[in-house]
């Protein structure tokens, strides 16, 4: 006894819609992660908070979501304000050292959920 299924499964259609998905996704995760760094990146002119990118590429069948501070003129600054102590004393509450990695560390699950959500068939 055997059963058969047949069909057309245009699992090229649905592997394309899935990258797209997951590629919004990604999108969306990034700059909502920039958005929760800007909250907490010390603010002294404003010019780091403005420096602030997100940037999604995608190479081959891999996406790639980058979100950073500093641009050309200001990366050594932005590395140095995110690498200052905890001790330093910031000039606005609530803002301070590690702007970028904290916000990703406290969100990193649930960017994780959004995109895995995103890509269900």
């Amino acid at each position: 006894m055997a059963i058969t299924f047949t069909g057309n499964l245009n699992l090229q259609g649905i592997t394309a819609q899935m990258g797209l998905k997951a590629e919004r996704a990604i999108g969306v995760c990034c700059e909502d992660l920039l958005r929760k760094a800007v909250e907490v990146c010390p603010k002294d002119t404003g010019d780091l908070r403005k420096s602030g990118t997100v940037q999604v590429d995608k190479k081959g069948i891999e996406t790639i979501g980058q979100v950073g501070f500093g641009g050309d003129q200001t990366s050594d600054y932005a590395v140095i304000v995110h690498e200052m102590p905890n001790t330093t004393n910031w000039s606005e509450p609530g803002t301070g050292s590690k702007y970028l990695e904290n916000p990703l560390k406290e969100n990193s699950q649930n960017y994780l959920n959004k995109i895995a959500d995103a890509v269900k068939v």
